[in-house]
């Protein structure tokens, strides 16, 4: 056992533990998932997607009934009706009064109040259509997120597992030890629970990396796929890319902002309810046609009417007074709502500009260090083990593999932040993850004619 090198225990750990037997591995579309295809895969099934689709739905429904008060309607009446007539009664053998009619109505005027309300309507279907998107970018950060975190568990686990192999190794070298008399029952108490604390931190990343790929595919509305491979993004352009002033960032998110303007279209929704409901009173001019069969006639019956009317209300029992208050509930809590959005936009674009300008020059530092650091030390005891005075490199393979956990970690937060700057402005995620294309090259001057 001592004369194998660290790499076939290494080799050995992997391949006694991967994967769990519960986790389907079978890549999507026959080979590794991406993060673009993550970003731009359709979301109608996600339940949050689909829950903003509904209010959509019935946004457009109510601006459809809404507009349709100035549609003609068109209605059947009539009635089955036995007497007993009069003695006054030109008939007096008739002993029924059946009648059987149509009408058809017509509103013309109301004096404002219906335009009013579509406008109130449309302002609707505009702030659900800006609160899908939102709901949509928001999804999309999750799922950026969920995709990174599967990447993470998997480098983590592979530097327990690395750890866990160089245990292994010395675990097993002290038990042969004890055997000749040169180790100490203590000192093999030592290393047996570093082993096991190593042992217990690789289990936990091994179910991590299966929870992770659960939650990625539950965000993906496909449960029953779960990716079992991912290709890591190139995401190293991200540190040398300046963020914008924080002035210019607010003036977009302001402006730009799809919870925000969903807020103001609700707010300007509310703003046109209020003036309908002081309207609320106001006369309604309509025309009307009537055809009518009577099967008892009399003079004051008329087979055929058409005409123009108006509806003028007096008194409404104090319905008009609680339309207006509580229209005027609903603008005032928007307004505060939208007061509430402002401030926390401004919090929230401060802070992720902090945090991009630390993760493009703190953190970048510091995992250049680490990665200098473990490459001069994987060097050296390269040079040591070719000496034959190292047993193993396995320290120094699990330096490289933290070095690297560090690496993605700064990056993978670094693009987290750049994906919350662009969805507080509005911007779809996957164009500011996606490198921009070279600008062409100014074409050489020709040479002057002669």
């Amino acid at each position: 056992m001592n004369g194998k090198p660290l790499f076939f225990w290494l080799g050995l750990m992997g391949a006694g533990f991967g994967l769990g037997s519960n986790l389907s591995l079978a890549a999507q579309n026959g080979g590794a998932l991406t993060l673009q295809s993550v970003l731009t895969a359709p979301l109608t099934q996600q339940y949050g997607v689909m829950g903003a689709a509904a209010d959509l739905a019935d946004a457009k429904a109510n601006q459809a009934l809404v507009d349709s008060w100035y549609d003609p309607t068109v209605s059947v009446h009539g009635h089955l009706r036995a007497i007993e007539p009069s003695q006054a009664a030109t008939d007096p053998n008739t002993r029924y009064d059946n009648a059987l009619g149509i009408s058809a109505r017509q509103r013309l005027y109301d004096f404002g109040r219906q335009s009013l309300r579509s406008e109130a309507a449309k302002s609707g279907v505009t702030g659900a259509e800006l609160t899908v998107f939102s709901v949509e970018q928001q999804q999309r950060l999750a799922l950026l997120k969920a995709f990174f975190a599967v990447l993470l568990a998997d480098q983590t686990y592979t530097l327990q597992n690395e750890r866990m192999a160089v245990d292994f190794v010395r675990l097993d070298k002290a038990k042969d030890r004890q055997e000749l008399g040169l180790a100490s029952e203590y000192d093999l108490a030592v290393l047996q629970r570093a082993y096991e604390e190593v042992s217990f931190a690789r289990a936990r990343a091994d179910v991590e990396r299966r929870l992770t790929r659960r939650q990625l595919a539950e965000l993906l509305g496909t449960p029953d796929q779960i990716p079992a491979t991912l290709a890591p993004p190139k995401l190293a352009a991200l540190a040398t890319q300046k963020p914008p002033e924080f002035e210019s960032i607010i003036k977009n998110l302001l402006a730009d902002n799809p919870g925000l303007q969903a807020l103001r279209a609700g707010y300007r929704a509310s703003e046109q309810s209020l003036k309908a409901a002081r309207d609320h009173n106001a006369p309604t001019i309509y025309a009307e046609v009537n055809g009518d069969y009577y099967q008892r006639e009399l003079g004051s019956r008329d087979p055929l009417r058409a005409g123009v009317y108006i509806d003028f209300p007096l008194y409404d029992g104090g319905a008009r007074d609680a339309s207006i208050g509580k229209a005027q509930a609903a603008r005032m809590r928007l307004a505060a709502k939208i007061a509430e959005r402002e401030a926390a936009l401004r919090e929230a674009a401060a802070s992720t500009l902090e945090l991009i300008e630390v993760y493009r020059t703190a953190a970048t530092r510091r995992v250049k260090a680490l990665e200098h650091y473990s490459d001069l030390n994987f060097t050296r005891k390269q040079t040591l083990y070719q000496m034959e005075k190292a047993t193993d490199l396995g320290d120094a393979m699990a330096e490289e593999s933290a070095a690297q956990l560090e690496r993605m970690r700064a990056t993978y937060a670094l693009a987290t932040y750049w994906a919350q700057l662009a969805l507080l402005q509005g911007e779809p995620i996957d164009r500011l993850l996606t490198p921009a294309p070279k600008a062409p090259s100014p074409p050489l001057p020709s040479e002057p004619k002669p």
